[in-house]
């Protein structure tokens, strides 16, 4: 297999998507060209020429501004069409061989201590050959010291830590800071370090266990034109049933809307954008779950400095630069990133905020991808309506709201005024509504979750208003990046409420029972025929997976699933038993019961002192593995 880097030597790009991607692109080009003239009658009909909203030719402004709506909702409709299409015609991802690359996970981290442990821990059950960099970025809790502490049971695992006034500076800078000390530590040998991936997961980020094998498969970086490649994105929390644990049943169901949301919209509108731009050769990089090739950063770095820019979007940016250089970007639907979903409307609408006004930044980029020629006549369509789409969308909410009151005023907007008006009221509510409820149904058949048929249903109209969403967001982001505001507003970590819950004196009641029993120790070092250091191999395994056995245990039980619970405990339960954790089994055990009882309340009230015990038997295999050995 040749590699980006001895195929194209330094400072020429690989490949364009052109050649045999012009007639993969093609179907796409003459199929918008085909909805885009449908939907604009149909459009014209409804808002031009039925009268409803007014005559055209009285008054030379409302004539302008049924046009334009009528065109906004055609492009929108074309849009939606396509991606509908792709999504639905969407094929399984061809797998690779992960061991043909070398894999490198980097973490930005700013006051992560509530999750750190399990991310890291994630990352290194699931890929024990992956090295794991997690970068402080002058993190204020105890982030740094949980990764330094990680360290002493794992070499792979590495922190980069950043200090102020250099640190703090925006997500691109801590990944640019750690790009520098990642590639100092592979080398300089230049077809070598094209077989080493660089990925990103935000600090919550749990890769599937298939992840790498569809990377590394020949549509991804088995093709060496490839220089960059995005995972699905999913919600780790779409089955909590208790999302807000402090709040009433309202805020509850309103967090589990919102969570729910969040999984349909990664999972399926977001997912066929992605699949659509996989036609038309602009697919884009989003903040957890990106991968790049050593090289292209190396690329990029020649071309700006640096790889990663300083918009606040700098994922999407990113992907821009790639495409920029010749270089193809893929997506892979069948393997996925996983992330939390956020119950808090307003940190929501924060996250959002930020994300959009970073798209919008991102306009910039334009002029250089234009005049680079890496695009598709389609690739050049849909990345600029992309572009375009918030701007459309707030003349559409301004324009639409005048037209209707107007409409209203002067007596042409009453629902009962003829039966033609009444059809022309259903055609714009089909119009309107069904192109995103019926993301919903889609979700219940194609993302292979257990959801009912009216569930689906539900959900897609649900999905409907949360769409509508966009419409508080995007004037914010716009208000920002107009008035020179672009400040990274971090987004606080759900499990950052959780750090106190639950009580933990019933952990008293085991203090006579050993952290380690010497007598298992030795029991399993004879099954190991006395080999030694396959003991201290296994147990200091057993300290690098325990937040993620911890955090398996959580989320089955937010679910209150009865068999992901009694899985989640079983193995940490027996992987304590088998190591002599006699505390931790016993303690385990404790929770076992109450979900064989179905008290799923009184087992989440044990989380705090499992925790606890599971820490202090980790410290005190430091005391015996490391601190005794050192």
């Amino acid at each position: 297999m040749t590699t980006a880097s001895s195929a194209y030597p330094a400072g020429r790009p690989g490949p364009s998507p052109h050649g045999h991607d012009h007639m993969q692109t093609r179907w796409v080009t003459v199929l918008a060209a085909a909805f885009c003239a449908a939907y604009g009658m149909a459009a014209a009909f409804v808002f031009v020429f039925s009268g409803t909203f007014g005559e055209v030719g009285q008054h030379p402004l409302r004539t302008a501004a049924l046009i334009l709506i009528s065109l906004i909702a055609a492009l929108a409709l074309t849009y939606i069409s396509l991606l509908l299409i792709t999504y639905l015609r969407s094929r399984p991802s061809a797998a690779g061989r992960e061991a043909d690359f070398t894999w490198h996970f980097l973490i930005p981290c700013r006051d992560e201590e509530s999750v750190v442990a399990e991310t890291v821990s994630a990352a290194r059950a699931s890929f024990p050959h992956a090295h794991v960099w997690v970068i402080d970025d002058a993190s204020e809790d105890t982030t740094a010291d949980i990764v330094t502490r990680l360290q002493d049971f794992d070499s792979r695992v590495h922190l980069v830590s950043r200090r102020r006034p250099e640190a703090r500076t925006g997500k691109g800078d801590a990944l640019n800071a750690a790009y520098a000390v990642v590639s100092d530590f592979i080398g300089d040998q230049q077809g070598h370090r094209s077989s080493h991936i660089i990925g990103v997961l935000d600090a919550d980020g749990y890769l599937s266990d298939n992840a790498l094998d569809l990377l590394a498969g020949p549509h991804s970086f088995g093709d060496d034109a490839v220089g960059a490649a995005q995972l699905e994105v999913w919600m780790k929390n779409r089955g909590d049933r208790h999302p807000r644990p402090f709040a009433g049943v309202a805020r509850n169901l309103l967090g589990r809307f919102l969570v729910r949301m969040q999984d349909i919209e990664f999972r399926t509108s977001n997912s066929a954008m992605q699949l659509l731009r996989v036609q038309t050769g602009t697919v884009g990089m989003g903040g957890n779950g990106q991968f790049v090739r050593l090289s292209v950063l190396d690329h990029l770095a020649r071309e700006y400095g640096q790889p990663w820019g300083k918009k606040l979007s700098e994922d999407y940016e990113l992907g821009l630069n790639i495409l920029s250089l010749g270089y193809r970007n893929h997506y892979i639907r069948d393997a996925h990133v996983s992330q939390e979903a956020l119950p808090f409307f307003r940190r929501l609408l924060t996250q959002r905020t930020r994300w959009g006004q970073g798209n919008l930044e991102c306009a910039s980029n334009l002029p250089v991808l234009r005049k680079s020629r890496a695009l598709t006549i389609a690739g050049f369509l849909e990345i600029h309506y992309f572009m375009v789409q918030p701007w459309l969308l707030m003349v559409n909410l301004v324009l639409g709201s005048a037209l209707l009151v107007l409409a209203i005023r002067e007596g042409q907007g009453s629902v009962w005024e003829s039966a033609s008006t009444m059809w022309i009221l259903l055609a714009a509510l089909i119009f309107v509504v069904l192109p995103y409820a019926l993301w919903g149904v889609l979700y219940r058949s194609f993302a292979g979750e257990p959801v009912r048929r009216l569930s689906g249903i539900v959900f897609g109209l649900g999905y409907l208003f949360y769409v509508y969403m966009t419409y508080f967001y995007y004037p914010r982001a716009i208000a920002r990046m107009l008035t020179g505001r672009n400040a990274w507003a971090k987004t606080r970590r759900n499990a950052d409420d959780l750090m106190a819950l639950g009580q933990v004196t019933w952990i008293e009641q085991l203090v006579s029972l050993p952290l380690l029993d010497d007598d298992a120790l030795a029991e399993l070092s004879g099954d190991l025929e006395g080999h030694d250091e396959y003991t201290r191999e296994l147990v200091m395994t057993f300290a690098i997976v325990w937040p993620k056995r911890l955090a398996n245990v959580r989320e089955a039980l937010a679910a209150e699933s009865d068999v992901a619970s009694r899985d989640a405990v079983a193995s940490l339960r027996v992987a304590s038993q088998m190591l002599g954790a006699a505390r931790l089994a016993e303690a385990a055990q404790r929770v076992t019961d109450a979900v064989e009882q179905a008290d799923y309340r009184a087992a989440r009230g044990m989380l705090s002192g499992l925790a606890e015990i599971g820490s202090l038997t980790v410290e005190e295999i430091r005391a015996r593995y490391v601190t005794a050995v050192s």
